[in-house]
């Protein structure tokens, strides 16, 4: 039927549109613009115009940059974007059936990509304009000329240097060639055409233009009525699609296989691919295509009979093309239900669809409309019995059908006019019709048979290369016996080489195992055998290096060889003990203990980050160290810090929480920074922790003590043997401050020889 052909050739157009400008961009309002250009043109159309009319054009220096600008500024276009943007317009303008807007805007953007040396763009131009000119104004004698210059000016073109750009659009451009040759009947140039672009998508190397050739060239087929080729061309592009995964190209091979089975009348089939396709046109609101599908299943229904559902998926069709704002395809249709309810005689429907047809084909100027709605007209009029009406409304069919040179409403109106005159009684002018209808029927016959001819012709064609690939094999069975020695000496050289690496590879797993072997004995000795924390060993090794770190800091500063004092090299120490570790494996045992010590020793882990880092001390004692680069520092902000810590450990478990926290600097003496080393800080937390855990002996609840000497203490006094007995003589002094959790006096212990004579 003249309706399933405007769908073929429609749903090419639209697949061949998109293909041809697949094409990535650079602008969000764009991308979104191209994303809803099939289902939505008129957004597209906003989206652009917008983008055009909001944002100034920029004029950038460096034109090579352009194609990289992802126009971060959103109050400007770059020219390559403003391209860009109008070909989307004019795109959209055509799918909406504006051709003269879209040519004009598409011109606009040939003439902008030329000023700025676009060549690329201009030539993308000149495609989309050589396609509305066959698309929109049916004038494929000016696309071809326009497709044609094209094709010379782009084998002298300069500016284009890469050559995939440049083949792209040679594939590009015969593409669309081929369709258009394909359309006027032009088999043969349209199969030349096809197989040369064939050569060009070889290099490309690309799946999705793959399956896109394949598909196109069994909608080449198809409309030609070389059903063979255009099932074997169809399929292979559906099985590449399903293998590729791409739902978009299955969804059209879906389409156009239930075309092909509707052709062939194999009508279950046509109904599964139908259906499948239809689904996905659904999910995605493929609006136009969509109904194409639902027209094509209602078609199927209607020639099965099944008169009510093809009326249903008319129906539903007819909805989508008014959203769509389609008045050929909406006239087209309403025909369609038009002849259902004549199928189902219901005269008053049929005729005021009939009406609405007409008016619609009218308003559009579609002749093929109007003629098919004159003859149906003339049906309607023979089956209500008005003779006269009947034959003047299928003479004025005839006469649009044969001036538009639409054979099946030839054959059509022939039919039923010879009817109605015959039933008119005159038999002269029936035997006339019947003629003129034989006649038609002769000439379409005959076009059926050049067509099978020319599938000989293809089949002789494929079975001369179905022999010259048997002797191919044959030659190709001779080269691998002449090999066979080749490969032999090939495969033991191999075989050495194997053994080699396997040796070599041996030799570089024993390594590697002697290194995992090495670093974790290297973690085990310093890793705490219960926490998993560092332990004394690691803070031996750490500590004095850190601390010397920092006293040559000072020196080169206090020298002037540094200009800024290195306080990011002081550092803050406290030592404190978890009261609840001491009774853990008494209270609960040995393995619980170990889990108990463990699950602590990861929580820590985890709480304290770089740069501070933590100790395990002894059993119930860890040392908290971080960086100071403050002068001053509160020693309860810590305090409070590592109680936070431990209560966030300890209150869900309903376990004791008390602490003796001891504190202190380093350097620990202001103006000497070696004047205390690692061992005698160490001895110095001991000794604050001692004496928190006196607190804690007369008072309940963590405790804290905080030691630091004033600024203007004299490096002399803290030189002993003793560190500790120095530091209580200093508190008595004056030279050592004490900051504890209680104002209460702090009693020290006086078991260092504090009143032995030092001398």
């Amino acid at each position: 039927m003249t309706f399933r052909g405007l769908f073929l050739s429609g749903l090419v157009l639209l697949t061949t549109s998109f293909d041809l400008q697949a094409k990535l961009y650079s602008s969000p309002p764009l991308i979104e613009a191209y994303s809803l250009l099939v289902n939505q043109p008129q957004q597209t159309l906003i989206i652009t115009q917008n983008y055009l009319e909001q944002r100034r054009l920029s004029q950038p220096q460096d034109p090579s940059r352009i194609h990289l600008n992802g126009e971060a500024d959103q109050s400007i276009r770059t020219p390559l974007n403003t391209v860009n943007a109008l070909q989307l317009q004019a795109q959209a303008l055509s799918l909406l059936q504006h051709p003269e807007q879209a040519i004009n805007v598409i011109k606009k953007a040939e003439k902008i990509a030329f000023v700025n040396d676009f060549m690329f763009s201009v030539f993308e131009s000149r495609i989309l304009l050589a396609k509305f000119y066959w698309v929109n104004l049916s004038n494929s004698a000016t696309a071809l000329k326009m497709l044609n210059a094209l094709s010379v000016e782009m084998k002298h073109s300069q500016p284009i240097t890469l050559t995939k750009q440049l083949q792209k659009l040679k594939y590009q451009s015969l593409m669309l060639r081929a369709l258009i040759e394909s359309s006027i009947g032009k088999d043969e140039a349209a199969e030349k055409l096809l197989i040369k672009a064939k050569g060009y998508l070889i290099a490309f190397d690309d799946k999705d233009e793959t399956i896109n050739y394949q598909l196109t060239l069994g909608q080449h087929y198809l409309r030609h009525h070389h059903y063979d080729m255009a099932l074997d061309r169809l399929l292979s592009g559906y099985w590449l699609a399903v293998e590729n995964e791409d739902q978009p190209q299955i969804a059209r091979a879906n389409y156009e296989l239930a075309l092909l089975f509707e052709k062939r009348h194999v009508f279950d089939k046509a109904l599964e691919h139908a259906t499948q396709a239809g689904e996905y046109f659904e999910r995605y609101k493929r609006t136009q295509q969509l109904a194409k599908t639902l027209t094509l299943i209602a078609s199927i229904y209607e020639q099965q009979g099944r008169y009510n559902l093809a009326l249903v998926h008319y129906f539903n069709a007819l909805d989508q093309e008014n959203q769509l704002k389609h008045d050929v395809r909406s006239a087209s249709l309403r025909l369609n239900i038009a002849r259902v309810y004549l199928h189902l005689y219901n005269y008053p429907k049929t005729e005021q669809y009939i009406v609405q047809a007409r008016n619609l084909a009218l308003q559009s100027g579609n002749e093929n409309i109007v003629a098919e709605s004159q003859i149906l007209q003339g049906k309607l009029e023979l089956e209500k019995g008005k003779l006269d009406d009947a034959i003047t409304s299928l003479q004025a069919g005839l006469i649009s059908a044969s001036r538009i040179g639409a054979t099946n409403l030839q054959l059509m109106g022939e039919s039923i006019l010879s009817k109605a005159f015959e039933k008119q009684n005159d038999y002269y002018n029936a035997l006339l019709s019947q003629r003129r209808y034989e006649q038609l029927y002769a000439g379409k016959q005959k076009s059926a048979t050049q067509s099978n001819t020319e599938v000989f012709k293809q089949q002789q064609k494929m079975m001369e290369r179905s022999l010259k690939l048997e002797e191919m094999e044959r030659e190709q069975f001779i080269n691998k016996n002449a090999l066979y020695k080749q490969q032999q000496i090939s495969l033991s050289l191999i075989a050495v080489l194997v053994i080699m690496f396997l040796l070599l590879w041996r030799r570089q797993h024993i390594n590697k195992q002697l290194k995992q072997q090495l670093t974790k004995l290297t973690t085990d000795y310093y890793t705490h055998p219960r926490s998993g924390l560092r332990n004394l060993r690691m803070l031996n090794a750490r500590l004095a290096n850190s601390l010397q770190k920092s006293s040559a800091n000072f020196e080169q500063w206090h020298l002037g060889e540094i200009i800024n004092e290195p306080l990011s090299d002081r550092l803050r120490f406290a030592l404190f003990e978890v009261s609840f570790l001491k009774n853990i494996y008494l209270e609960k045992g040995y393995q619980q203990g170990l889990a108990a010590e463990k699950e602590f020793g990861d929580y820590l882990q985890q709480q304290v980050l770089e740069p501070a880092r933590i100790y395990h001390f002894s059993d119930a004692m860890f040392l908290y160290i971080e960086p100071n680069a403050r002068l001053s520092c509160d020693p309860k902000q810590l305090a409070d810090s590592i109680q936070q810590l431990i209560d966030n450990y300890t209150l869900p478990l309903g376990i004791e929480k008390s602490l003796q926290i001891g504190m202190a600097e380093y350097p620990f003496l202001p103006r000497s920074y070696t004047a205390i080393n690692d061992h005698e800080l160490i001895d110095i937390l001991l000794m604050t922790v001692d004496a928190g855990v006196s607190l804690n002996n007369k008072y309940s609840g963590s405790h804290w003590v905080h030691l630091s000497a004033i600024d203007a203490a004299p490096a002399a006094s803290f030189v002993s043997d003793n560190i500790r007995r120095s530091c209580i003589e200093g508190i008595k002094k004056g030279l050592v401050k004490v900051h504890s959790s209680t104002n209460n006096e702090i009693i020290w212990n006086y078991d260092h020889n504090l009143n032995k004579d030092i001398n």
